[in-house]
Parts: C-alpha cells; sequence; structure tokens
C-alpha cells in the first residue's frame, strides 16, 4: 500500500517541531542552571592581590581580600594581615619568646587560601594544646607563600620568624617542592626565566657550588619574568567560543572547572614550545651543563611531553640539580635553627591524587631528613595509622587541606610535641593528658 501523500511534508515537520522543542528545552535548561549558580555562588574569579617586597619576593598585599575557588567544594575569602599573610595578625615578638612559640614555614600549603584562619591547622594546634598541654603555653604563626619552594622560603625565616624567637621551626614539604619548583624546571616547563625570579633563590656552578640570588625585580609585573614565547596559534572553535562566553556566564565557568572541557592550545605547540625554551637555556653557560646533551636518548626523554608530571628520576644530571637545591636549601634552614636555639622539624605532606605518598619526592626528603638528623613526620602515615582515608584530607578537585586535613595535621604535629616537650624546656612525658579534641 503506497504511503498517503505528503508524508514527506509531515514527517519534516514532526521532526522540526521535536528539535525546535529539544533546542528550547536545553536552552531553559541552560538559562535556569545560569540563574541558579548566579544566586548561590558568592562569587567566580579568584583574588590575590600582592605587592613586591624587597630580599623577600612576591607577598599579599597587607589588608586586601582574597579570594579562592574551585566552583565546586569551596569558596573562601580572606584578609591578609598587617604584613601580608593569611594569618591572624601578628604575635607581640615579648609574648612569643615567652611561649613555646612554633614558626610555620611552607607554600600554598601553609598559606592555605581554601579554608578561614580559624581552620588552619597551626590555629587548631595551638587550640588542641591549649587543651591537652596547657603548661607548655604553645603559640603559633605561619609563613606561607603560594609557589614557592624550600629555597625561596628562606627570608620567611629571617625577615619574620626569626623576630619571634621560636622554640620550635616546622617547613611544611610536599613533593613538588623538590623538583617542581627548582628554576630549572619551571623554566623548560613553564617558560619562567630561571635568572629572573620573583623570589630569593640560587644558581649552582658546575663544580656544584650553590650561590644565594635576591629577587631581581618587581615580581607582580609577570611579563618580565617569562622567556621568550611562539606566536599562538589560534584555537578550535570549542575552546575559543567557550573562552569568549566564559567571563560572561557562571555555567560556562561551572563546566570548565568540573568537566575539564578542552580550551588549551594543541600539544605540538608546547612541544615546539619546550623546545624554544630548552635552546635559550642552552645559550646560558651555567644552566647548559646540566641539560642532556644534544640528540642523545637522554634529551628526547627529556623532552617528553608525557613526563610533564612525573619526577626526573631517569635524568641524572637535571635529578642531581634539583636534589642538590633542596639539600642546600635544608642545610641553611637547619644551620639558622641551630644557631637561634629552635627545634628543626619537617612535616611532610602525602601526596593527595592517591592514597600513597609520592614514593621518588618521598625517599629523596627522608633520605636528606636522615643524613640531617632532621626529625621529620610523614603525614601519610600518621593518617593511615589511625585508621583513616588520605583522600579523606583534600578536596575532591583541589589537592590542598580541607578542614579535616588541616585538623589531622594539627593532631600529628601535636603528637610529636607531646612526645618531646623538652624543645619547650618542660619536663618529658610518655604522651598527650588527653587525646586531641575532635570537630
Amino acid at each position: 500500500m503506497p504511503p498517503p501523500a505528503g508524508w514527506r511534508r509531515r514527517a519534516l515537520r514532526i521532526v522540526g517541531w521535536n528539535l525546535l522543542i529539544s533546542i528550547a528545552g536545553l536552552a531553559i535548561a541552560a538559562g535556569g542552571m545560569e540563574l541558579y549558580l548566579r544566586l548561590v555562588w558568592p562569587f567566580t574569579e579568584q583574588t590575590r592581590p600582592v605587592v613586591f617586597v624587597p630580599d623577600v619576593g612576591v607577598l599579599l598585599r597587607p589588608g586586601a581580600e582574597v579570594r579562592r575557588t574551585e566552583l565546586t567544594d569551596f569558596w573562601n575569602a580572606t584578609r591578609a594581615n598587617s604584613l601580608g599573610f593569611l594569618d591572624r595578625e601578628p604575635i607581640d615578638p615579648g609574648r612569643a619568646a615567652e611561649s613555646c612559640h612554633i614558626a610555620m614555614i611552607g607554600d600554598s600549603f601553609v598559606e592555605a587560601r581554601e579554608v578561614p584562619i580559624a581552620n588552619k591547622f597551626h590555629v587548631r594546634l595551638e587550640e588542641m594544646a591549649a587543651r591537652t598541654l596547657p603548661r607548655l603555653d604553645v603559640t603559633t604563626s605561619a609563613w606561607g607563600v603560594w609557589r614557592t619552594a624550600t629555597v625561596n622560603q628562606l627570608p620567611l625565616y629571617d625577615v619574620y620568624a626569626r623576630r619571634l624567637k621560636p622554640k620550635i621551626l616546622i617547613l611544611v614539604f610536599f613533593g613538588n617542592d623538590i623538583f617542581g619548583k627548582v628554576p630549572l624546571y619551571f623554566a623548560y616547563r613553564a617558560g619562567w626565566d630561571p635568572d629572573r625570579r620573583a623570589y630569593f633563590t640560587a644558581v649552582q656552578a658546575e663544580d656544584g657550588t650553590m650561590t644565594l640570588r635576591p629577587p631581581s625585580g618587581d615580581g607582580t609585573t609577570r611579563q618580565r619574568f617569562q622567556m621568550e614565547r611562539l606566536p599562538t596559534p589560534p584555537a578550535p572553535w570549542l575552546p575559543r567560543t567557550l573562552e569568549r562566553l566564559r567571563p560572561d556566564s557562571h555555567l560556562v565557568k561551572y563546566l570548565l572547572s568540573r568537566y575539564r572541557l578542552p580550551r588549551g592550545l594543541p600539544a605540538d605547540y608546547w612541544i615546539r614550545q619546550r623546545e624554544l625554551w630548552i635552546e635559550i637555556l642552552r645559550r646560558r653557560p651555567h644552566y647548559a651543563w646540566i641539560l642532556p646533551p644534544r640528540g642523545s636518548a637522554e634529551e628526547k626523554e627529556w623532552r617528553n611531553p608525557a613526563r610533564r608530571a612525573r619526577p626526573p628520576d631517569r635524568l641524572p644530571r637535571v635529578r642531581e640539580y634539583v636534589l642538590d637545591f633542596t639539600a642546600f636549601a635544608l642545610d641553611l634552614f637547619k644551620a639558622r635553627a641551630d644557631r637561634d636555639g629552635a627545634a628543626f622539624l619537617i612535616l611532610s605532606v602525602p601526596e593527595p591524587k592517591e592514597d600513597h605518598p609520592n614514593d621518588w619526592a618521598d625517599e629523596a626528603l627522608s633520605a636528606m631528613a636522615r643524613e640531617r638528623g632532621v626529625p621529620m613526620i610523614d603525614l601519610h602515615e600518621y593518617i593511615v595509622r589511625k585508621g583513616r582515608d588520605v583522600r579523606e584530607s583534600h578536596f575532591a578537585r583541589d589537592p590542598h587541606w580541607n578542614a579535616t586535613g588541616h585538623r589531622w595535621a594539627a593532631e600529628a604535629l601535636l603528637e610529636w610535641i607531646a612526645r618531646n616537650r623538652h624543645v619547650c624546656g618542660a619536663e618529658g612525658g610518655p604522651g598527650i593528658d588527653e587525646p586531641p579534641a575532635r570537630g
């Protein structure tokens, strides 16, 4: 039986109406989601106002509001104190000197833009110690600067923490402090000029000697610290469209942060860009000796973009170079602590992406600490020993500690302090008088 006349027209009309209704439904859903996000999100953009402090580097602008969010798990706004740190107002030096003062130094784990000051581990430690070890009279301060490595943090002690005469100096150490933040590594991976640094740093000569270098100018002008870059190729239409919509659309910001939709440059661009940065470094004598020989298998491995986030464990010269940086910084911190009569302690932060630490970095740091007789608290070991899950210590989509992680870090430090009360000038004891308060 032949189809009725005009069936094609009716079929196309049905398909067209269904398509129109589907598009209208998606538009209404997107509009509703956009409106909902605008109503519930307190803010969408991160802010970190900074100033340049001579002989120290880039710090937060005193009194400025610092905003941090990853648009899913947390929105935190904190005001920097009068010195440019995300901590309470500085303790009076006289009060600090007469107490068992503990100075914490580190990078973004100490700056901790993700949580309110009241939830930070050094504040929680002070509160726990007041309840469980009141006779020690523990006070704390935190000196943390985002994206700094151990050697960059030396002025934080010299300029700020030392005047408080701390009884304990704690260096908070994350795995990428070993290789991810060394100037040469930053240079060939991200294009930051190793000879124009926004922070105190060091340079190693071919004979192995290390020389400290002060900051090289106003680090708030980021363009001054970048090496030459290739012309940016046009992005594909989807990333280009999303980037155009991103400033005005909460929904697009959510999709980009939650699902990591494509938005970057093609991989071959970054390969060519990295090759340019490597050649720039080769022309500088104080870096050329570190780089793998041109055309060697080691060089091919070194250039491999798949190794972007992996330790340079098969690159002998680069490995030795980055390890020397950490060892040099630890020696300087220990010498300062010994000179000033402070106990020097390392808090090792576990790798957040897995339920075990970064083996390469953890083993290297442990060996350095043992060689120097520096006690090290392995937070991963503490969390596992307490029957907890390391992954609960950080946000689902951000590697930094959440409130739980800060509390666990405080508990681990309190356990060590209770067993080493003599560093506060008190008599030693077997442990804490009562368990740390939870919550």
